[in-house]
């Protein structure tokens, strides 16, 4: 009698895998090709095996039936010989367990791979373990969907990525301007997007700024002047143009900083100097790492220079004898080694610049204060803000911390005390039975889901048959899924044990008992600060909205015992 198709209606059957048995019947399965050039064939094969049989003997309940061993064969599709011997034993009911060194032995067709694990061999009631990528179907389900499609993506970015790296490295050595905007002094040529000309509105400013150094100016002074008399910075130059969009480049002014660091440009000589940072993302490496100086790839005379070479190292030997101007500059003094715990998140609320901590001399008495540069160094006209007692600041922060602390404490205490209500114990017993129920239909449609394989390999499906069954099947699980989620949030909130935050509970735990400020707590809890001039501070906590919530649960919960006990 032919067996009934399931494609996706209500028939009621639900296909029993079949059972484990305590000891496995193992295939070990290994495989080289021509991406292993490198190797030697003969040895990467035999390590595999003894890999696999080591293994093996390491691992009770796991028997060695046969070795299947695809020798030069691609990985990127799935007929091979020894993976069809293996496939027929596995169908014959000889082998019930694959043992691989890793995914890739498998096959490099990743989405397929993943095909072959989440859906074929489970259904055919067969054990898979992948070695080093600590895969074992039999303690864990294989959900790896995710998994094999981030390799796959990452193997494809990674190829990307190595891919720029050489382009942009050729182009360097050519001597290529590569940067995404062109040095304040010039502009990028029109006929070719790699090679620089003479701006002939700001190059003049360049000039300018190298011969005030030559007359004796510092760079301090030479960055006022250029504000007083309303040049334009790099950075409202390109917003004026268009270049850049963002509005805090609206306004933005000469800074010493700025002014310095053009000063030693060799781009107005002529020279391009690339190859400083280096990221290769192929290479498992995501962040940007420097160069050593003497490793940079220096071009000259790419580009038309905009300053003599003679007046460039006159002025390097210059701004050396100046010092550090900016550091010392007015009644300030340097932090000296008094740490800035609040670097990277103080802002002035008037200006929107960094605030920057500064040891103030008055009456005979060092202070520690928290600046705004604006105000400070160039000109009050540009920043009113004035500045703040380190200690003051601080104190405020600290209490402001723990204040915070408490409510959270607090609102969890409370949720907890009223969980215990029998009103809420009853609640969550409604909410636990809802997700028992989503739980029950999830492994149904999981069933009838993984069942449709054998309806197509026995041709009671058409091939568009069964992806168009098993997509609604999928899709119909990933509804109850989100669902199963949002029951099981929503029981917690009348759990007796309420946990309304894990990331507050550890914060708590790690800084709950500080009663100084310090580095590590405010990286962790603060993510911006404001002081502004008529005293206000604001300050933003990181995951405050989780706090939020356990303050607006609170009330809630309070608010429905109030209701009930009236």
């Amino acid at each position: 009698m032919a067996r009934k198709s399931r494609k996706p209606v209500e028939s009621g059957q639900v296909f029993d895998t079949p059972s484990q048995t305590k000891m496995f019947s193992t295939g070990l399965y290994v495989r080289i090709s021509v991406e292993n050039e490198q190797k030697i064939e003969s040895d990467t094969i035999g390590t595999q095996i003894q890999m696999l049989k080591d293994f093996v003997s390491q691992m009770p309940g796991l028997k060695i039936y046969d070795i299947y061993c695809d020798d030069d064969v691609t990985g990127t599709t799935f007929i091979r010989p020894e993976f069809s011997r293996m496939m027929n034993d596995i169908r014959d009911g000889k082998v019930n367990c694959i043992v691989v060194k890793d995914l890739s032995r498998l096959g490099r067709n990743f989405l397929e791979s993943g095909e072959y694990i989440e859906k074929v061999f489970p259904f055919l009631g067969v054990r898979f373990i992948s070695i080093n990528d600590r895969i074992d179907t039999l303690s864990k389900p294989a959900d790896i969907s995710a998994q094999i499609k981030n390799m796959a993506n990452e193997m494809y970015a990674k190829d990307i990525s190595r891919k720029i790296c050489s382009t942009m490295r050729t182009l360097q050595e050519q001597g290529k301007f590569i940067g995404s905007q062109p040095p304040y002094g010039y502009m990028r040529n029109p006929d070719d997007k790699y090679s620089l000309l003479i701006d002939p509105e700001t190059a003049p400013y360049v000039r300018e700024m190298f011969q005030k150094i030559l007359d004796g100016y510092t760079v301090h002074r030479i960055a006022l002047m250029f504000n007083e008399k309303g040049i334009p910075s790099p950075g409202r130059y390109k917003y004026d143009k268009g270049l850049v969009k963002n509005d805090k480049f609206k306004n933005s002014v000469w800074f010493f900083s700025t002014m310095r660091r053009m000063l030693s440009d060799p781009v107005y000589l002529g020279w391009i100097e690339s190859g400083k940072y280096v990221s290769h993302f192929h290479k498992g490496g995501g962040k940007s790492v420097k160069v050593p100086k003497e490793d940079w790839i220096v071009i000259k005379g790419v580009h038309e220079p905009i300053i003599e070479e003679n007046v460039f190292w006159q002025v390097q030997d210059l701004i050396a004898e100046h010092g550090k101007v900016s550091a010392n500059a007015g009644r300030y003094n340097a932090k000296g080694n008094r740490e800035n715990i609040l670097r990277g998140r103080l802002r002035c609320g008037e200006c929107g610049k960094s605030m920057a901590l500064c040891k103030k001399r008055s009456h005979e008495k060092d202070q520690m204060w928290y600046i705004c540069p604006m105000h400070e160094h160039y000109n009050s006209s540009y920043c009113k803000k004035k500045g703040i007692k380190k200690e003051f600041l601080e104190q405020l922060v600290l209490t402001l911390i723990q204040n915070q602390m408490q409510l959270f404490v607090d609102a969890e205490q409370l949720i907890q005390q009223l969980n215990r209500q029998s009103s809420a114990k009853s609640k969550y017993e409604i909410y636990q039975m809802q997700i028992r129920t989503t739980e029950k239909q999830i492994s149904r449609y999981t069933e009838l889901k993984a069942n449709l394989y054998q309806d197509y390999a026995e041709k009671l499906l058409t091939e568009s048959d069964y992806m168009l069954a098993s997509q609604e099947y999928g899709k119909k699980i990933d509804e109850l899924k989100i669902f199963m989620a949002d029951l099981v949030k929503e029981s917690q909130k009348f759990a007796t044990e309420y946990s309304g935050s894990e990331k507050w509970r550890n914060l708590i735990k790690t800084y709950g008992e500080q009663d100084k400020l310090s580095r590590d707590m405010v990286e962790a809890v603060i993510d911006k600060i404001t002081a502004y001039n008529d005293g206000r501070i604001e300050i933003q906590f990181k995951n405050y909205d989780e706090l939020e919530a356990v303050l607006y649960q609170a009330a809630e919960r309070r608010r429905e015992s109030r209701r009930y006990a009236g």
